[in-house]
């Protein structure tokens, strides 16, 4: 039996991005675009499902790289499956109220001109279309703001990028229980406010607030670390029906 909410055992926040819409006749291709937590801990039926009944063809994986050789590849491993680890950093400990760290931590991330944010929007613009999985530990926040970009360079509507960022919140206190026994994580936890593990409307929503107002959107973004408009055009090409 899968889990009832990624559809997954060994995965509490997997799901595929396709049905959400951009506009009044277009909507995400649906078994092209996925996003999930830690992959590490997959059974051999989930493994099955997602290389034999969902034909994934790449893993992007935005833990550190000492995070992502600590906690592993999982059994994907084994698999024909390509992998690119796009290193993201972990939410540090902050001296902000606990409600904006998340925030602070998503918008860190799109004005470093030297994050690997970027890196992973260039990839999936050239693979767009083919299945593609992105995921970091939580799927919450790495995963998300790379998730919310990708959507907005769509235009898929803020209601439907909300409503996705969301979904992350049931899963979020199995996924805590798990962190618990894992030490990379448990000692992550130690340093953070617990309101940083949780899926909060505000944050998102001023993530997309900001970004229009700092960045002019997520197409001008994009220009400023020199995605190009052809890439963005085959993004929407190979992700929207």
């Amino acid at each position: 039996m899968t889990d009832s909410v990624s559809g997954l055992r060994g995965a509490f926040n997997f799901r595929d991005l396709g049905g959400l819409r951009a506009g009044p006749d277009l909507q995400v291709r649906s078994g092209a675009l996925f996003r999930s937590d830690t992959l590490q801990a997959l059974t051999a039926d989930d493994v099955a499902y997602l290389v034999e009944k969902l034909g994934l063809e790449l893993v992007v994986d935005l833990r550190r790289g000492p995070e992502a050789v600590e906690q592993g590849r999982g059994p994907l491993a084994a698999t024909p499956v390509c992998y690119l680890n796009a290193p993201l950093s972990e939410a540090p400990a902050s001296d902000l109220p606990p409600r904006e760290q998340s925030l602070a931590f998503y918008l860190m991330h799109v004005g470093s001109p030297t994050s690997q944010v970027a890196t992973v929007v260039r990839i999936v613009c050239a693979l767009a279309g083919r299945p593609v999985l992105v995921h970091c530990a939580a799927g919450k926040d790495r995963t998300g703001l790379v998730t919310a970009l990708l959507l907005r360079l769509l235009g898929v509507d803020d209601d439907d990028i909300v409503a996705d960022y969301l979904r992350s919140g049931p899963a979020m206190a199995r996924i805590v229980e798990r962190f618990r026994g894992w030490p990379h994580y448990s000692a992550h936890m130690a340093t953070v406010p617990p309101e940083v593990y949780d899926a909060e409307e505000h944050t998102i929503t001023g993530f997309l607030a900001a970004l229009d107002s700092r960045h002019g959107g997520a197409a001008g973004w994009a220009h400023s670390r020199g995605i190009t408009d052809h890439e963005l055009a085959r993004l929407r090409e190979g992700l929207l029906v």
